[in-house]
Formats: structure tokens, C-alpha cells, sequence
């Protein structure tokens, strides 16, 4: 028994922690166990937790409260998800009540949560995302005690089938909704082409402009790959790619060429990965439900070169917003400006239909 590690755990004043695991408790798709032992009693509180639910609302809006997810303890303790009638998603859990905005969730809509405790009362993370209209909400949850793996867990089978994907972590699981690459891209170095796991602060990179930049920060974080979260991987030789590259959705590449000048007037812009997969260069890749990506991240924003193809990396605003510290302030105009102009999914979906066309003219 150790004492509790908090003033947020004065309700628990003895509290004993399970060991530290860097790992998943479970992963389900489609009710389908991937990984893990699904339900198994845990009485003991963990220094962290990481809960990831995605669900795709009925095609008919509900005039009642939804149910989307209960944890299997006891009613007081259990995580509970609704979807409210004004559009609101509701998360329960303990003492807390958290609510998002009306109209963040309508009928058949696809959305996701992650959901991170923490006994420290440092990492208490909410994330919500709309993956069809890209918003996103976050909540701070200040849960008053350490929680246990079956107030996560789910009560029974049914819930696995109202969310399709569902993984509950024995960590705190950062967001990775940041620009980053798989391992085995192969970043061009003033040294040559290196793979992106051996590369370290300090570094010289070549960006796509050709200038040599210092590489500020890489980090590598865990990612579950399923259902909108699941990468992206652009093929070869399309984008100037020698090699396959596995991207998160939310990277975006550099695009040049005829097309755009004439569409968006620009000589470059930068295309969201997860907005070109109808492209033959581009396509969802969900063979492994949990896998590392690394961010990085130079002075000012820039994009690296993986072969000849021009790959952004994490804007310093971003890196902040995503992390538990909270929104970004104080920050210059240029940590928060991307380095070229930003195509939104009906550019980047317009763009890949014009460069369809103009293949099969060629045909």
C-alpha cells in the first residue's frame, strides 16, 4: 500500500496502484478481440488509463438520450457515453459530468473519443473528434480518484457493437493527431537519406525548398490504428515517392503541377493525407491496430523531403494544443502559420479528381 499520490486522491487516502504497463489492456473492431484478454476483474487502481472509443451515430436522430458505452464496475464508479437529442455527447464518469456543445454529433456521423485518466490529476484528458466535419472538443475531467480497468472495460458485449472500434490502454496514450511518419521513411539528410527512427535533435534535414534546417524535436508516440484513425499510406511511385510511406491522416504533403495552378492558383499547397485516399496513390492502411509514429518538428514550420516527395512536419501551436498542457498562447504568428497554403478536403478531394482526369486523357 502506498500513499495516494495527490490532493485529487483524498477520497482514496491509501491507495495501491498496479504496476506501470506500457501496453493494452484490450482492442476491439467490430466486436472482434484483436489484442488483449478483453474483461478481466481488476480491483487495483492505475497511475494512468487511456480509453479509445469510436462510434458511428443512427442515420435517424434519437429524441432520447443514446448509450454508447458503460464500464462494467459499479454504476458510481463506471464510465458512461451518451449521445444527447441537441447533438451533445455526454461522458460520466465518477463525480465528474462532462457535456460538449450542442451539434457536435449528428445522426450518422462518425466520431471518436479518447478518454486519458491520470491519478497525478496532470493528464485528465476528454477528446472529442467529428471525423466528418473535423471539429474536435476537449474537456478537462479532474477525476477525484485513481481509476480501475473495469470502470472502463465494458458492461457487456452489446457496447462493442454500438462503437466498432474500442481499446482501453494501461498508459496514458498522448494524441497523436500530429504530422508524422512510420518507421523505414527514408528523410533526406545532409548526410544522405537516413531512416526517420535514427534521427535525433540536431540533425541536418533538407526541406522540400532545399534549405538545411536543424532538427528541434522528434518524438515517438504509440498510435491506434482503426477506423478513421487508421494511417495513410501513400504508394509508390505516386507523390515522388522510390517507396511505400505510412503517413497519419492528418499529414499533409506537398502537391505541385499544373492542376494546382490552375485550380487553386498556387505554384505548391499542402493536401491532407486522409483527404486523398480516393486517389489510386493513397489508401487506408489498417493491417496493425497499434503502431509508432514519429513527430518532428524544426524553428519554424517546413516540410522534409522523403525521395521527392514533400512531407510537413508539427507546427509548434499544434504540438502544444495537442498536449495535455493546454491550448497554445503567448506563440508568434509564424509557430501557428503553415509554411504553404492549406488546402481544405474539398481542395484536396478536387485536386484528386482533376489528376484522375488528366490520367485518363492520357490513356
Amino acid at each position: 500500500m502506498i500513499p495516494a499520490l495527490s490532493q485529487g486522491l483524498a477520497s482514496d487516502a491509501w491507495v495501491k496502484l498496479a504496476p506501470a504497463r506500457d501496453d493494452w489492456a484490450a482492442i476491439w473492431q467490430s466486436g472482434q478481440l484483436l489484442r488483449g484478454s478483453g474483461f478481466v476483474p481488476d480491483v487495483l487502481a492505475h497511475a494512468e488509463l487511456t480509453l479509445c472509443l469510436e462510434f458511428t451515430l443512427p442515420q435517424v436522430a434519437a429524441r432520447v438520450p443514446v448509450r454508447l458505452w458503460q464500464g462494467a464496475a459499479e454504476t458510481a464508479r463506471a464510465v458512461g457515453l451518451y449521445a444527447l437529442p441537441d447533438g451533445a455527447l455526454r461522458l460520466v464518469h465518477g463525480d465528474i459530468d462532462l457535456v460538449t456543445p450542442p451539434d457536435m454529433a449528428r445522426a450518422g456521423e462518425t466520431l471518436s473519443l479518447r478518454y486519458r485518466t491520470c491519478a497525478r490529476g496532470r493528464g485528465d484528458i476528454a477528446d472529442f473528434t467529428n471525423h466528418d466535419r473535423l471539429q474536435k472538443h476537449r474537456c478537462r475531467s479532474g477525476l477525484a480518484h485513481a481509476a480501475r480497468l473495469d470502470e472502463l472495460l465494458p458492461r457487456d458485449n452489446r457496447f462493442l457493437q454500438t462503437c466498432h472500434v474500442a481499446a482501453i490502454a494501461e498508459f496514458g496514450l498522448a494524441s497523436s493527431d500530429l504530422p508524422a511518419l512510420a518507421g523505414g521513411a527514408l528523410v533526406t539528410t545532409t548526410t544522405g537519406a537516413r531512416p526517420v527512427e535514427t534521427l535525433t535533435p540536431g540533425d541536418l534535414l533538407v526541406s522540400a525548398t532545399g534549405e538545411t534546417l536543424p532538427l528541434r524535436w522528434i518524438e515517438r508516440r504509440s498510435r491506434l490504428c482503426l477506423g478513421r484513425q487508421s494511417p495513410v499510406r501513400l504508394r509508390a511511385p505516386y507523390f515522388g515517392l522510390s517507396h511505400d510511406i505510412c503517413v497519419t491522416p492528418e499529414t499533409r504533403v506537398v502537391r505541385s503541377g499544373p492542376a494546382v495552378e490552375y485550380i487553386f492558383g498556387e505554384e505548391r499547397v499542402l493536401a491532407r493525407a486522409g483527404d486523398m485516399t480516393s486517389s489510386p496513390g493513397a489508401h487506408r492502411d489498417n493491417q496493425r491496430p497499434v503502431r509508432a509514429f514519429h513527430h518532428l518538428m524544426f524553428d519554424d514550420h517546413a516540410c522534409v523531403m522523403v525521395d521527392r516527395c514533400g512531407v510537413e512536419t508539427a507546427l509548434l501551436a499544434d504540438v502544444v494544443a495537442v498536449g495535455d498542457a493546454g491550448q497554445p498562447c503567448n506563440l508568434s504568428q509564424a509557430d501557428r502559420t503553415p509554411c504553404l497554403p492549406v488546402l481544405d478536403r474539398a481542395g484536396a478531394q478536387a485536386l484528386v479528381a482533376a489528376s484522375a482526369k488528366g490520367r485518363r486523357s492520357l490513356t
